[in-house]
């Protein structure tokens, strides 16, 4: 934890809070390697056994991603009046989902579809590294913080 002298301070998030903080919005952005150059694309997501699950088409994202799967993906929520806000970063690495009954399973899950039609390709990131901050607007007393969280 740190704080400003203002009031404010940032949390800096254990997994569990992070893994909550993910499953609770629907879309998040992946960033990937397109032709040696970093891009970023806002993607649907669920959460499924510690992973983070997506669907794309075909495009630079996929081209990336199959060149160079190690992948980061952020979620945030932001507050504007009150500056406040949260973000949570996983890097990791993003493995196509292959098998048909993998596929059935994952179209039960609670999915918030927000294209205008279905993508062919499914995709699980698999994380290696999970951190997260929350920049809270008033000062209480927390227990210290990871700052960073390995996930094993």
């Amino acid at each position: 934890m740190t704080g400003r002298g203002d009031g404010r301070w940032l949390e800096h998030l254990t997994a569990a809070k992070c893994w909550g903080l993910l499953a609770s919005q629907p879309v998040g952005r992946i960033g990937v390697i397109v032709d040696s150059a970093p891009e970023v694309y806002p993607v649907n997501h669920v959460i499924d056994s510690r992973t983070i699950v997506f669907r794309t088409d075909a495009g630079n994202k996929l081209r990336g991603i199959d060149r160079s799967p190690s992948v980061c993906y952020q979620v945030d929520g932001l507050d504007n009046e009150d500056c406040t806000g949260w973000s949570v970063l996983v890097k990791g690495r993003a493995t196509e989902v292959a098998f048909a009954d993998e596929i059935r399973a994952l179209r039960e899950l609670s999915w918030p579809f927000w294209t205008v039609d279905d993508r062919a390709h499914w995709f699980r990131i698999v994380p290696r590294e999970l951190t997260g901050r929350h920049l809270h607007g008033s000062s209480r007393s927390i227990d210290p913080a990871v700052r960073r969280t390995e996930v094993r």
